[in-house]
């Protein structure tokens, strides 16, 4: 009758304590109440594979992760000579819960006093589930059977019977009788150090096809082969669990040494294991080192060479039964099946199975035994049924081993995880009952130092008073050694060894470069009065060693002046390398008129890690300073109601302040003298961007007309008012000084204005035209905003008393207003039609007539100006569609990029708004110039963002 015993797993009362940590594994040494038999099972986890659970001496062998896989785990406990009581009792597989540390797994089971032999049993459960076992005979009586009917079938890798059998000699090499010996007056649990050994043989099969061979088969070189099957030839349909410990059996039956032919491998029904690589190293060195392969694959394999006449190397892993014979003839082999340049003509090659235990007798039976690697290296070189000539490296395969005392020693740690940075460490609390001087920390995850030999990722620090542990970066590497080791992000593996136990912490850090700058845009007004709100102070963190200004510069002492226009501020930073760090940015003069410094500051380094800093110079507070620019309006006006062609080879992109009067961006379309050539032009014109500033009480009828007792009061004269200055320090723009406390210096004597003869300027109820000054008798002419008939623009009501009025005809509305100096930048507007081309554009705004009922319209017919106004073939779709690619150069301001103009499609048979009026992102840049895709579809009518293909 099966027993069961109570299994205490390492932390029964401790579990409440593990709850209240994160993934916090607890291990405690029982005291004899809760438990009196000890039981150690190793386990292999990923990364393990080359080295022990305990000591990087310790290895296994040849063993993969998948391979070491447990599913279940079985103990069986049988009294010597009737002194104790038999247990069978099935364990949990290795969990959280009951590891002793990453790489152990601990059971406490309570037995009853007297002496054993322990047996432990791995992934064999459908096979005890059907054997009654009471007695040691009855275990070793259990066979592992491997027919297709039987169980458990042949070993899969993540599934491969495993046993632990009591150890016949002890740690001095004397022999024991593998008992254990459990009484009541025992005061600490015994323990069993359960290493599991692999019940079948592991073959690693490579076939090596190479038409370069000089004693390559002419035939086979000129057609190529390609692997066709696999079959096993006299493999143990059966083995015992128990392995007497025999190399050879001179007493085999018939059906054991005729054994079975299980198809391995079967490439028309893509049935088994195998695959091809093109590229491989070969080590023949290795073929008796542990852990090294003879054939190192690159790559992914396939399922099959893509040209069976180039060179190949097929390679498949089987794990077969243990075999023990009375002679050669009846060792196990594989039989290698193979078509000849895809003919049926059948080729077949042998392969023996085993080795001699003295390679150099020719009369030692071969033996094929348990928990043996075999890699085999075989070339094929010619046609025909023949044994294959192979090297063969013959090692053992195991999984690691338990060889010390685990049981007196305690560990807890509040977590098995953490996160640090470049400035950020992390923390983990720890208990133990071992001394100071044997807690030990290290790190298993290193990276190559430049020119320096490898470094531990993560150091940790032991602080003995708290019991806690400070991880962080290893300050020996930089951000350059983790980038060069492709590194900058992951998880290291992190160790704490008390005593005899070893946890694994996973540490998990990132050393991205970084490079933060706050503020980047700076706003300073100029105020001589007070000094203190001159200096602005910016911060900056970096992992990158420090900051650096652009070349040229002194920052340090007195710092570095920065001129730009009539603008002087000062860049001033004591300290540059140093991760945590500020500088200041003070204003030394008065830059009269708005103005904006550009410099960028980059990391410490050879790296592109930089940041870009505005600093905007704001004048006294003071009088309003109203400030205007038209963009996209580079027509000639043929009369007041009328425009020329749209001049897009006159079109210039954005040109910063250069300390000149002459700019691209004066450009503006407004300049109409008779005879100008803008070509030639880059000059600003005052006499040409006039401002009329008003205040009016009494509505403007929508014909033009006014109310016979509308009231105004003029600022700056009548119609159209006064010109406006060049804003040299922003080239393109144009500014008017009005003092914030200005009166009216003449009125229309109607209405109120009878009466009172003065109004003051006043945000909200004075109004503002901007024009060129041009058909002062018509009212209406294309180069000014307000339009003809629609109210004048209300001043702005700005803390600082700036605003910035930007005119586009192409948009809508036509002009917006600004509290900071919008950027004008050159936009590439990219446009993708399908099967048909776009021929022209145009828009149309304004007020052109007296009457009010008819536009202005702007507009361009030719389609063939280089890089401003062009269209060309894109490609074609998948269904066989071709698509064209039109540039569109014209200005906005940054983000804002909707236009309110049409396009015409193949002549006039389609009209359509550009991007349907939406606000399409830029992707891309083009040089200088902001890229903004969009497709339409002349079938359907509709538009969507970004290009088609």
């Amino acid at each position: 009758m099966k027993r069961l015993a109570d299994i205490l797993l390492s932390v029964a009362a401790l579990l409440l304590l593990a709850a209240c940590t994160d993934d916090a594994d607890v291990y405690n040494t029982p005291a004899s109440s809760e438990g009196n038999l000890c039981v150690y099972v190793p386990v292999t986890r990923e990364g393990d594979e080359v080295t022990s659970s305990l000591d990087p001496s310790n290895p296994t062998y040849n063993a993969s992760v998948e391979e070491c896989n447990i599913n279940d785990l079985h103990l069986y406990a049988f009294p010597v000579d009737g002194n104790g009581t038999f247990l069978s009792q099935e364990l949990p597989s290795p969990e959280a819960s009951n590891m002793l540390n990453e790489k152990v797994a601990s059971y406490k089971l309570q037995i009853k006093p007297g002496t054993y032999r322990v047996y432990v049993v791995a992934n064999m459960k459908d096979v005890l589930d059907v054997n009654s076992i009471t007695t040691e005979d009855d275990l070793k009586d259990v066979v592992l059977g491997y027919t297709p009917v039987s169980k458990p079938g042949m070993p899969v890798a993540n599934n491969i019977p495993m046993i632990y059998e009591p150890d016949t000699k002890a740690a001095d090499g004397t022999t024991t009788d593998g008992t254990i010996t459990i009484k009541n007056t025992d005061t600490t649990p015994k323990t069993v150090m359960a290493n599991l050994r692999f019940t079948c043989v592991k073959v690693c099969l490579n076939l090596i096809y190479n038409p370069e061979d000089a004693d390559m088969d002419a035939a086979l070189k000129s057609n190529g082969l390609q692997i066709t099957d696999i079959m096993g030839k006299r493999l143990s349909p059966q083995t015992s669990l128990l392995w007497d410990g025999k190399f050879t059996n001179p007493n085999v039956s018939d059906d054991y040494a005729k054994g079975i032919e299980p198809k391995l491998y079967d490439a028309v029904a893509s049935t088994g294991n195998g695959a091809y690589y093109t590229s491989w190293t070969e080590t023949p060195a290795n073929a008796n080192v542990n852990n090294e392969d003879i054939i190192t694959v690159a790559g992914e394999g396939v399922a099959k060479p893509a040209d069976s006449k180039q060179k190949w190397l097929f390679r498949a892993t089987y794990y077969l039964p243990e075999r023990y014979v009375a002679k050669a003839s009846q060792q196990s082999a594989l039989k290698v099946g193979g078509a000849v340049g895809g003919s049926a003509i059948a080729n077949s090659y042998n392969i023996n199975l085993g080795h001699r235990k003295d390679e150099s007798s020719t009369t030692d039976i071969p033996t094929f035994p348990r928990g043996t690697y075999y890699e085999i290296v075989g070339r094929i070189k010619s046609l025909g049924n023949i044994d294959l000539d192979c090297v063969v490296g013959v090692e053992p395969w195991q999984m690691p081993i338990i060889d010390v005392d685990l049981n007196h020693t305690t560990l807890w740690v509040s977590s098995t995880k953490a996160e640090v940075g470049s400035q950020k460490v992390a923390f983990i609390e720890y208990l133990t009952n071992v001394t100071n001087g044997d807690i030990k920390f290290g790190c298993d995850t290193e990276i190559e130092k430049i020119s320096a030999g490898k470094s531990p990722v993560i150091v940790a620090t032991n602080d003995i008073a708290t019991h806690r542990i400070r991880f962080s970066i290893n300050p020996d590497l930089t951000v350059d050694d983790f980038t060069k080791a492709n590194a900058l992000t992951g998880t290291a593996k992190v160790w704490i060894k008390a005593g005899n136990i070893k946890k694994y912490l996973y540490v998990s850090y990132d050393v991205t470069p970084y490079f933060k700058v706050d503020p980047v845009d700076i706003v300073i007004q100029y105020d001589a009065e007070n000094s203190p709100e001159l200096t602005k102070v910016v911060k900056f963190t970096t992992n990158l060693g420090g900051i650096q200004f652009p070349s040229g510069w002194t920052v340090s002492g007195e710092g570095q002046n920065v001129e730009y226009a009539q603008s002087k501020i000062n860049i001033k930073c004591d300290k540059t390398n140093v991760a945590d760090g500020t500088f200041t940015i003070t204003a030394v003069t008065n830059p009269v008129t708005t103005t904006t410094h550009v410099f960028t500051v980059k990391a410490i380094g050879d790296n592109n890690v930089e940041q870009q800093i505005r600093v905007t110079v704001r004048p006294p507070v003071g009088p309003y300073r109203i400030y205007m620019r038209a963009i996209n309006d580079l027509a000639w006006t043929k009369d007041a109601s009328n425009l020329d062609e749209f001049q897009h080879s006159n079109m210039l992109d954005e040109e910063a302040y250069n300390n000149s009067k002459e700019n691209n961006n004066w450009r503006d379309g407004w300049w109409v003298q008779g005879g100008a050539d803008w070509s030639k032009d880059r000059s600003s014109h005052v006499d040409y961007h006039k401002v009329y500033i008003y205040t009016q009480i009494g509505e403007t009828k929508a014909d033009g007309t006014k109310d016979e007792n509308t009231a105004e009061w003029y600022f700056t004269g009548g119609w159209p008012g006064q010109s406006m200055e060049a804003d040299n320090n922003n080239p393109g723009w144009y500014y008017y000084s009005i003092a914030h406390n200005a009166m009216s210096g003449s009125n229309n004597n109607k209405g109120q204005a009878q009466t009172t003869a003065e109004k003051m300027i006043k945000p909200g109820q004075t109004l503002l035209i901007f024009s060129n000054g041009t058909y002062l008798s018509t009212g209406f002419q294309p180069h000014r905003f307000t339009h003809h008939n629609d109210p004048g623009i209300t001043l702005f009501n700005y803390e600082d008393r700036e605003g910035w009025y930007l005119y586009d005809p192409l948009s809508d509305p036509y002009y917006r207003v600004y509290d900071e100096k919008p950027t004008v930048v050159d936009v590439e507007y990219t446009i993708y039609t399908k099967n048909k081309k776009i021929t022209a554009w145009y828009s149309r705004f304004g007020v052109n007539n007296g009457a009010g009922d008819s536009k202005f319209t702007m507009w361009c017919n030719s389609c063939n100006v280089p890089n401003e106004f062009e269209c060309k073939e894109y490609g074609q779709d998948s269904n066989g569609k071709t698509w064209y690619r039109t540039i569109l150069h014209l200005k906005a301001p940054l983000g804002e990029y909707d236009k309110l103009l049409k396009l015409k499609v193949n002549g006039d048979e389609i009209h359509t708004t550009l991007f349907d009026g939406d606000n399409y992102p830029s992707t891309k840049m083009h040089g200088k110039r902001y890229v903004v895709e969009g497709s339409f579809d002349t079938v359907t009518k509709k538009w969507s963002k970004g290009a088609p293909f």
